[in-house]
């Protein structure tokens, strides 16, 4: 597998809504304590473009749903030894920031399969975090996810403006990452960021000599879950 990587916008346009939807439909069958709070967090790291689910307790492992640079769906457990999963992670690097956990790498182990379709995946997903938090009484999962629309129209603009490029996209896994800024990679020297600010602003800026990008606009969608950020547990 790859571990550079990194899906392109037109990619990712198509791939990040694909994703949640599995997950969303998988979660529908898979109950998990009621009151468990979870993030998703798109992430793409050592070969894998996908979403971490990140709940809100501290634990030893951590699931990312998503696919590999062929397209395969994949579960990557990740498991850290001491559980300090929240301990700060990240520096930066010239305005940039480089992937995580670099300087813990060591004794972090992680265990990738690879599925034969998305719903075996996304199952896979949630029954790994139901062996996690086996508690009782459950309900079925709920996901709004208006901030995660908001960025798949983002990219999809970002696109638009760029398809003559069609650049690398990278997400890093941190915590609230549009507003520190997604970088762009062209295949030379091309370089950009896409940036969210709030309430509703996204900001593009794309250098390729000799010719430069720059564009803002906004993205208002209806909140159907009335919840922009948060993915809860249905009580």
């Amino acid at each position: 597998m790859s571990r550079s990587f990194f899906p392109r916008l037109s990619e990712a346009r198509h791939l990040m809504p694909l994703l949640r939807s599995h997950l969303l439909a998988a979660a529908v069958r898979c109950p998990l304590p009621t009151g468990l709070k979870i993030d998703l967090t798109p992430i793409v790291e050592d070969g894998l473009f996908g979403y971490e689910i990140v709940p809100e307790r501290r634990t030893h492992t951590y699931v990312t749903f998503g696919c590999d640079a062929q397209g395969q769906p994949m579960l990557r457990k990740t498991f850290y030894g001491d559980g300090a999963r929240n301990v700060l992670q990240l520096v930066g690097d010239d305005g940039r920031l480089p992937p995580r956990f670099e300087g813990q790498r060591l004794g972090i182990k992680q265990r990738d399969t690879i599925f034969p379709d998305w719903p075996a995946a996304a199952e896979a997903a949630w029954a790994q975090l139901l062996f996690l938090f086996p508690e009782r009484p459950r309900a079925p999962v709920a996901l709004p996810d208006h901030a995660h629309r908001c960025l798949d129209e983002a990219i999809a603009i970002a696109h638009s403006h760029l398809a003559r490029w069609n650049p690398v996209i990278h997400f890093f896994g941190a915590p609230n990452e549009a507003n520190l800024g997604f970088a762009l990679r062209g295949p030379g020297t091309e370089y950009g960021e896409l940036i969210f600010q709030r309430p509703d602003i996204w900001m593009l800026r794309w250098k390729a000599p000799p010719h430069a990008v720059y564009e803002s606009w906004s993205v208002v969608l209806p909140d159907t879950a009335g919840e922009a950020s948060r993915l809860y547990l249905a009580s």
